[in-house]
């Protein structure tokens, strides 16, 4: 049967279309489903580095005694934070405990938001410190000897945590869990 039609024909999308194509720019504007799975790898494995960076010393957070726990209010608390009121070894115990139980809550996707929020402000901190301490060190072009700025390490983590607390942990989490048994909106 022959078809007479105003419209052209659509040929069939290659690889090669996808790769070079007009979906090179499309941006994902949905992130269920198969969109969600790289947020949990990111989730997990910054949850897993703020356990360690919170827990300098030792197993736990602020392991009050501890060379490396003094050696950071120390050398970091009390010469950048000495503005702040309280104490230097109280704003480190923070600081430790807010690393630390943050990162087990955005590992597991449990209060993620106020736990990523918590996580920005620390690492806003970070990110104060180490421009206090070193500059911009010749940033965006400069070299540095380590080939890394002391600043990019917190920006990142910051900039990450950021997007978990406007995004939320994803759908798969302990929050989407809780959130699906508590809600009274309809699924889509």
């Amino acid at each position: 049967m022959l078809r007479m039609s105003s419209e052209p024909e659509k040929k069939k999308e290659t690889t090669w279309d996808r790769i070079t194509g007009p979906k090179l720019f499309k941006t994902v504007t949905n992130w269920q489903g198969i969109h969600s799975v790289p947020l949990v790898p990111l989730r997990v494995l910054t949850g897993l580095l703020m356990i360690h960076h919170g827990s300098e010393g030792g197993i736990g957070p602020a392991n009050f005694g501890a060379p490396e726990f003094q050696g950071f209010v120390d050398y970091i608390v009390k010469p950048y934070f000495g503005f702040l009121p309280l104490s230097p070894d109280l704003w480190a115990a923070i600081h430790d405990y807010i690393e630390f139980f943050g990162g087990i809550c955005l590992t597991l996707g449990f209060l993620t938001r106020p736990a990523a929020l918590s996580l920005l402000l620390t690492m806003g901190g970070a990110v104060y410190f180490h421009l206090a301490s070193t500059g911009l060190q010749g940033f965006p072009l400069g070299h540095v000897a380590n080939y890394s700025y002391d600043f990019e390490e917190p920006t990142l983590y910051a900039l990450i945590c950021l997007m978990f607390w406007f995004n939320g942990a994803g759908p798969l989490s302990v929050d989407s869990i809780i959130y699906s048994n508590i809600s009274e909106e309809e699924e889509e």
